[in-house]
């Protein structure tokens, strides 16, 4: 009798993970981009239902039966700062974007509502299929970006970038170039949920094609971590609420082009920005976690699956490891400081090669500084991020901080 082998075995190399905003929640869309990871980890739950009623014997169990289910899907590796906006967007909500070099300047006609993907302008010269578009300016309100898939005349369609925002007859419109600045802070309007996306997975394992995707995915947390020694890294986890859906056709993978970021490029600065008298150089490590407290709604509607998940409040914590050069890191803690912290990455680039994220926490309250020893000595702090006026977005209210990454995505 031969022995037993397997036919066929599933390389670990071969998945991927590729994510799209989704238009209307919870209706799956294909990825815009694949963001590359080290980690892609799904994991369906169901919520088992146990039959334990006496029936006269000395049995425990007399049946199990399929409650509700939910799957959570997690990603990790490094921060590609060309993909990663697609998340800040998840778990944060508002987000504005402008780009450079602004030209072929002209107003709109009439004003255009959230969803619209057509506008009229004044004047339509200059303009074609493929450029990048800014609907508003910085101050005139709700900048953002489309992409145009069709000029006709004075009529400018926008079919695979829809508008995020009203805009007002008269508002200005230009074409715009790389690099493309993107802003995401805590949204406050919409009742503050910001927009879900479909990830989707290849493992080579299902269907035909060897791919699911889950659908109105919401992050709860996206933890990020800095060493001057390693890659710029995230934790990023998230839950769906669809379970895995295996696709009927081939979808694309089309990966980050952005090289790894190193993490010694990184300036921290506290007391202000990451430059002049407030940049600090004896952080070690910096950590900053956004997280997210998510809430599923099961309801009477047949279904297995939420009928929602509701996204509450929204926190930002972290902390540095220092070389003790000062006692500086105690006496922040000691005398309730608050020191504003920013943290900017940047791979030194200029124009549409240019890639940085940059955290701006106006209010970082420091709620332990442990000095300990690591050969040297070290200050080990956290903090908390404060809700403020000075890191909020188009939505107004306050917000703990905000994110900025600039690299060459028009919209995300």
């Amino acid at each position: 009798m031969p022995a037993p082998f397997a036919a066929t075995v599933f390389p670990e190399s071969q998945q991927w993970a590729g994510v799209g905003r989704e238009l209307t929640n919870g209706t799956l869309v294909a990825p815009s981009i694949t963001t590359p990871v080290e980690k892609v980890e799904p994991d369906e739950k169901v919520t088992w239902i146990d039959d334990k009623s006496l029936r006269g014997y000395m049995a425990e169990q007399y049946g199990l039966v399929q409650g509700v289910e939910i799957a959570d899907l997690n990603i990790s590796g490094p921060v590609y700062m060309d993909t990663f906006g697609h998340y800040l967007y998840n778990i944060l909500g508002d987000y504005t974007a402008t780009g450079s070099t602004p030209t072929n300047t002209t107003t709109l006609s009439s004003g255009i509502s959230a969803g619209a993907t057509t506008a009229t302008v004044a004047s339509g010269a200059g303009y074609t299929i493929g450029q990048a578009v800014q609907l508003g300016i910085t101050g005139d309100g709700n900048p953002e970006i489309v992409v145009l898939t069709n000029v006709v005349t004075n009529t400018l369609t926008f079919t695979g970038t829809p508008a995020r925002f009203a805009h007002a007859s008269g508002k200005s419109v230009s074409t715009v170039v790389a690099p493309f600045t993107h802003v995401f802070s805590l949204l406050n309007a919409n009742n503050g949920q910001p927009p879900t996306h479909t990830i989707t997975h290849r493992q080579g394992i299902s269907g035909s094609f060897g791919q699911n995707q889950y659908g109105y995915w919401c992050a709860s947390e996206a933890a990020f971590t800095l060493n001057a020694q390693q890659a710029f890294m995230h934790d990023t986890k998230g839950t769906s609420l669809l379970k895995q859906v295996v696709t009927g056709s081939a979808l694309t993978n089309t990966p980050s082009t952005a090289a790894l970021q190193a993490s010694w490029e990184a300036k921290v600065g506290i007391g202000g920005p990451a430059s002049g008298g407030t940049l600090i150089s004896s952080v070690i490590e910096p950590k900053i976690t956004i997280a997210r407290q998510l809430k599923p709604y099961w309801t009477l509607t047949g279904f297995q699956s939420p009928f929602a998940i509701g996204r509450n409040n929204l926190a930002i914590t972290g902390g540095f490891t220092h070389l003790a050069i000062d006692e500086s890191p105690m006496l922040n803690m000691l005398n309730n400081v608050q020191p504003q912290l920013q943290l900017v990455i940047s791979n030194g680039l200029s124009g549409a090669n240019l890639l940085s994220c940059q955290f701006d926490l106006q209010v970082g309250a420091y709620d332990t500084a442990k000095l300990q020893a690591n050969d040297e000595l070290e200050y080990n702090i956290s903090f908390k991020a404060v809700a403020n006026s000075t890191n909020i977005g188009q939505s107004g209210g306050l917000s703990p901080g905000k994110v900025t990454l600039i690299n060459a995505v028009p919209t995300y």
